[in-house]
C-alpha cells in the first residue's frame, strides 16, 4: 500500500512539472501559427529602465562575440526576464552592426546571415534581422524574421510598392505577447547624402502595432498585430510618420498622407508644451520651395501649420520638431505629399527665435509682403511680454494690449517691418518679419 502511495505521488508530481512547462519551440512554422494569434499586452514596454541591461550590452569583451553562441550566452546572463533578453540583443546589434551602404546603393543584399553579419559587423537589413532571431533563439526567446516593405530611405510621400519586399525586421515573444522589433532602424540611418548616421533610436524596440504600421507593412498581413489590419494600398495612403513623431508625443488628425489643395493648406498638429515645431515646403524633386512659403506657430494644445504653393503642382511638406531645452536641431517627424491645383501667394512673414519660443500666435497680417502706404491692422497674442511694437523705419507704433493680446494699426513703408516683444529686462526681442514695397 505504501509503494502505491508513493507511486500515485510521483506521478502527480510529474504531471504538475509537465504543466508549468515552458512550451518549447517545436518549428517556424508552430511560432508563425501562434504569431498570428497571440494578444498583445503593451503596458508591459512603459515605464521600463532598460539602463543596467543596456550597459551590459554595449560592455560586451571580445572574447563573449566570437560565436552566435558565445555572444547569447553572455547577452542574457543577468537579464531577470523575456524583456530583458531580447533587449540586450536588441541594443548589442545596435550599438556594433553598421548599415553596408556599399551593398544597398549597389542593389544587392550582401552576406544576409547571421554569422557573416557577426563577423563583419556590417549587413542590410536582412542580416541584422537574423542576427537577431539567431540570438534570440539561442537565448530560449521564440522570434521570427518578417519580411516586407519599408518607408525607409528615398521614399515620398503616396507612392505605391510593387516588386520584392525592401525590408526585413522581427517580432519576438515576451510574457505571452508578441512585439515587434527593428533593429535596423534602431540602429541608425542613411542621411540624404547616402552616409551611414548610427544613432540609437529606441523607439524601434517594442513598438506598438498602431505606431509600427505607419512605416513597416510586412508580406502577411497578420503580422501587423493589429485588430483590423491595413491593406497595402491603406498602407501606402498613410502619412509618413517618423520615430520622433511619437518619441516627442505629438498626434495628428489627418492620417492621409496625400492632400489635394488649392493654393494653400492648413493642417493641426498636437504637441506637448515641452515641444516646438518648424515646418518648409519642397517640391516632389526634392527642390527648396521657398522659406516663406510655410508659417507655423502654437495655438494652446496643437501647431498650426500654414503652406502656400507658388503654382500647381506636386509637393511635399515636412515638420520638424524638438524639445524646448534641446539645443540641438530640429528633427524631421513628418512629411504630406501635397497635390496643388493653383498657386501664387505672396508667401507668410519671417518668425524669429522668441515667436516660437515664447508661444506667440498671429492673428494678421499674415501675408509676408505689405504694401508701402497702406495701413493694416496688426494682432499678435505673446504671453509673457509686457509691450509690443510695430517697428517701419524709425517709426514704432506701441499694440495696445488686453492680457497676452495686443492689436492696432500701423502704416508699411518700403524696406523690413518688424514687430518687438518686450519682455524681463530692458531689451526688446524680435518677433515677426514683413517686407513692404
Amino acid at each position: 500500500m505504501r509503494s502505491i502511495i508513493i507511486l500515485i505521488f510521483l506521478m502527480l508530481l510529474l504531471l504538475a512539472v509537465t504543466a508549468t512547462a515552458e512550451t518549447p519551440i517545436t518549428s517556424e512554422k508552430d511560432t508563425e501559427n501562434d504569431l498570428a494569434i497571440a494578444p498583445n499586452d503593451f503596458s508591459a514596454a512603459l515605464n521600463f529602465s532598460y539602463v543596467e541591461i543596456d550597459r551590459h550590452a554595449q560592455n560586451a569583451p571580445v572574447s563573449a562575440e566570437a560565436t552566435v553562441e558565445s555572444l547569447a550566452a553572455y547577452l542574457v546572463r543577468p537579464a531577470k526576464n523575456d524583456r530583458e533578453k531580447a533587449r540586450a540583443i536588441f541594443r548589442w546589434i545596435t550599438e556594433n552592426i553598421d548599415y553596408n551602404v556599399e551593398v544597398f546603393f549597389k542593389g544587392g543584399s550582401g552576406a544576409t546571415n547571421s554569422e557573416d553579419a557577426l563577423k563583419s559587423r556590417k549587413s542590410v537589413c536582412y542580416g541584422y534581422s537574423d542576427l537577431f532571431l539567431s540570438l534570440a533563439r539561442e537565448a530560449g526567446l521564440q522570434a521570427v524574421k518578417i519580411r516586407g516593405y519599408g518607408k525607409g530611405y528615398g521614399y515620398v510621400p503616396g507612392r505605391s510598392f510593387t516588386g520584392p519586399f525592401n525590408h526585413a525586421w522581427n517580432a519576438v515573444k515576451i510574457n505571452g505577447s508578441w512585439y515587434l522589433v527593428d533593429s535596423t532602424w534602431g540602429a541608425g540611418y542613411v542621411s540624404g547624402e547616402g552616409k551611414y548616421v548610427r544613432i540609437f533610436d529606441d523607439h524601434y524596440f517594442m513598438t506598438p502595432p498602431s505606431q509600427f504600421i505607419y512605416s513597416h507593412f510586412p508580406e502577411d498581413a497578420r503580422r501587423q498585430l493589429l485588430d483590423e489590419p491595413l491593406s497595402k494600398e491603406e498602407f501606402e495612403n498613410l502619412v509618413y510618420l517618423e520615430a520622433d513623431f511619437f518619441n516627442l508625443g505629438l498626434m495628428l488628425g489627418q492620417r492621409n498622407g496625400t492632400i489635394n489643395a488649392e493654393s494653400q493648406v492648413n493642417l493641426s498638429i498636437f504637441a506637448p508644451d515641452d515641444v516646438l515645431m518648424m515646418a518648409k515646403l519642397e517640391y516632389a524633386d526634392g527642390m527648396a520651395a521657398g522659406d516663406d512659403l510655410t508659417f507655423c506657430q502654437r495655438d494652446g494644445e496643437r501647431y498650426d501649420i500654414y503652406a502656400q504653393f507658388p503654382g500647381a503642382g506636386n509637393y511635399i511638406l515636412k515638420a520638424y520638431a524638438k524639445r524646448r531645452d534641446d539645443p540641438g536641431k530640429y528633427d524631421s517627424v513628418l512629411e504630406y505629399g501635397i497635390n496643388a491645383s493653383s498657386g501664387g501667394g505672396v508667401g507668410f512673414p519671417m518668425t524669429f527665435e522668441a515667436f516660437s519660443e515664447t508661444g506667440a500666435y498671429l492673428f494678421e497680417p499674415l501675408e509676408g509682403k505689405l504694401e508701402a502706404g497702406s495701413s493694416y491692422l496688426f494682432r499678435i497674442r505673446v504671453p509673457g511680454a509686457g509691450s509690443v511694437a510695430v517697428v517701419c523705419g524709425d517709426k514704432w507704433t506701441h499694440l495696445a494690449s488686453r492680457g497676452d493680446l495686443f492689436e492696432g494699426n500701423a502704416t508699411a513703408r518700403t524696406g523690413d517691418l518688424l514687430v518687438f516683444g518686450k519682455f524681463q529686462g530692458e531689451g526688446w526681442d524680435g518677433l515677426v518679419r514683413y517686407e513692404g514695397g
